[in-house]
């Protein structure tokens, strides 16, 4: 059994690291978790994303010093000094029943003169199931059975050696009283009682004062500097992992001296700057004011949107995607110019307003002269013909609304980097099976904004299989993308009658006869959907010929053949 007397913090540097935290200085009391009075909390604006882990933290000030903040963005501190972190979950027993689980407290206690993470202890403690104690760890998986992963301590420095005393998260943006209205990240809220920059200076608790902590910009631009600042600038900043590694022309770290958006170096060396490593997307920050799916060749936002580890930023301590991080940077980026020198082809009315040179459409086949249905052959007889090859749909559905039988469990495959159908259907409520037998990952998701519909699976690895409930109510047709791949697009929609048709069209198909005859012959309602075109609702009886417009793109002629 551990000694569970805690000790004092004044001392502890001097002694051995402990093996039980109830042994370190942080509570006075471990059974009831009663925190020592010689410890103070503090909350970050910006805290690090840990997989929706939530976290509180204290430190320990050695009485009668101070922090060296002659660099104001680079704070050095005294010997003694004491950081400790608690990561916890809330979970689920047997019953059903949620509560908060402790798993993880990390301690950094600065135990020689000087800086750099040579100067401090670096170590990790796991909680036992009881939640009595926690014992220490060199680096654990799946804490009590949770997805919680402890880092090795050669994995903390990985992060650590970012600043120059290897203190992350407390410093004078993240303390800043002013910066806090504009704070953005997940975690439990602050109190009056934490620590912030204005409580150190006036308690002298600063070597010099930090004039002023604010960064740049509007209320939204602050939110994602700050953002970048605490989960990517750790690394990629001119102390960081990533400049040791071929990235040093990339900088996320923050600078107190920077007055605008503009002069910051995420602006600098992020913003429509071509990537260099990364060479699946052009560019590292690519703005999308005037084509939204330049979000998708944005080296930020596929690496912030991915778990595989050859994609996923940052690339340790993280296996869960933050996605109201990801929508604050999809929100950012659709404030910035989207490169004029990049023509996306979906847009034409922003290319013309940008200037963008566009790219010349295939010229159209010389149309057949259209030929009158065969009377002989009982059914419906669809002529379909469209003004211009770019107006081809690549999929068209025509069916019976009238029924309401279908059963359906739809499958959708990606093989060889694209999906195997072009249209699959489903009733409401019915599950849709999503496979990937490609070699590569996928991130599939569906968008509409005039619906509100918005969905997004996670990350499917090489060889992965899931269900998801993917239909809506009736006449909904919604496309599915890839955010990796952004050629692979494909739609799924919500009917429910037994007797439909999907017709697939050439891409240079400007005309075709199509004849549809299975179907009861007392329907007469039928409905016409095809990407890009309002949905077409019409009655037709036996004997008769009408035609619809589809879209401003061609025409459809029904003729019913009894």
């Amino acid at each position: 059994m551990p000694d569970v007397s805690a000790s004092t913090c004044s001392d502890a540097y001097k002694k051995e690291v402990p093996q039980y935290l109830s042994n370190t200085c942080l509570y006075s009391s471990i059974s009831d978790f009663k925190v020592s009075r010689e410890l103070q909390t503090f909350t970050p604006n910006y805290p690090l994303w840990s997989d929706g882990a939530d976290k509180k933290r204290w430190i320990y000030f050695p009485p009668n010093t101070q922090i060296d903040t002659t660099d104001p963005d680079r704070w050095i501190f005294p010997l003694g000094t004491q950081f400790f972190k608690e990561f916890r979950r809330k979970t689920r027993d047997n019953n059903g029943v949620e509560r908060w689980v402790k798993l993880e407290t990390r301690h950094l206690m600065k135990i020689r003169p000087g800086k750099g993470l040579d100067s401090w202890s670096v170590k990790s403690y796991a909680w036992r199931k009881g939640q009595q104690d926690a014992v220490l760890t060199d680096g654990e998986k799946n804490v009590l059975g949770t997805t919680h992963d402890i880092p090795t301590e050669e994995e903390c420095v990985f992060c650590h050696k970012g600043n120059v005393d290897g203190i992350l998260g407390f410093e004078a943006i993240q303390l800043s009283d002013q910066q806090a209205k504009n704070a953005f990240g997940y975690g439990s809220e602050g109190s009056d009682k934490d620590l912030s920059l204005k409580s150190l200076s006036n308690r002298k608790l600063l070597s010099s004062p930090v004039k002023k902590a604010t960064l740049p910009g509007t209320a939204l631009e602050q939110k994602v500097l700050g953002y970048l600042h605490s989960n990517c600038g750790n690394c990629h900043n001119p102390l960081g992992h990533a400049a040791d590694n071929e990235a040093d022309h990339l900088v996320f770290r923050h600078k107190l001296e920077f007055q605008t958006v503009e002069q910051t170096d995420v602006y600098r060396t992020a913003v429509n700057q071509p990537t260099q490593n990364f060479t699946i997307t052009p560019y590292i920050v690519m703005g999308a004011k005037y084509e939204e799916m330049a979000l998708y060749l944005s080296a930020l936002f596929v690496r912030m949107n991915s778990v595989d580890e050859d994609y996923r930023m940052p690339m340790v301590a993280r296996e869960v995607v933050d996605y109201p991080a990801l929508e604050l940077m999809h929100q950012w980026m659709l404030t910035l110019p989207t490169p004029q020198e990049y023509d996306f082809g979906f847009d034409k009315k922003s290319s013309t307003q940008l200037g963008l040179k566009k790219i010349p459409g295939k010229p159209s086949k010389v149309k057949k002269a259209y030929v009158p249905p065969d009377t002989t052959t009982s059914g419906l007889h669809l002529h379909i013909d469209f003004d211009e090859v770019k107006n081809i749909p690549p999929v068209m559905i025509v069916y019976w609304p009238e029924d309401k039988g279908l059963s359906a469990k739809p499958i959708m495959d990606h093989k060889d980097g694209y999906f195997d159908n072009k249209l699959i259907v489903g009733n409401q409520g019915s599950i849709m099976q999503l496979k990937n037998s490609d070699d590569v990952g996928h991130t599939i998701y569906v968008k509409d904004k005039r619906r509100k519909i918005h969905w997004q699976l996670s990350y499917m690895p090489p060889g992965s299989s899931f269900e998801q409930a993917l239909f809506w109510e009736d006449d909904v047709f919604v496309e599915l993308r890839c955010r990796l791949h952004l050629y692979m697009s494909a739609w799924a929609g919500s009917i429910s009658s037994r007797y439909y048709t999907i017709i697939h069209f050439d891409e240079d198909e400007i005309m075709k006869d199509v004849i549809i005859s299975d179907f009861p012959q007392e329907f007469s309602e039928v409905k016409i959907w095809a990407p890009r075109m309002d949905l077409i609702d019409t009655k037709i009886l036996a004997g008769e010929s009408l035609e619809k417009k589809l879209g401003s793109s061609g025409s459809i002629t029904l003729t019913r053949v009894p």
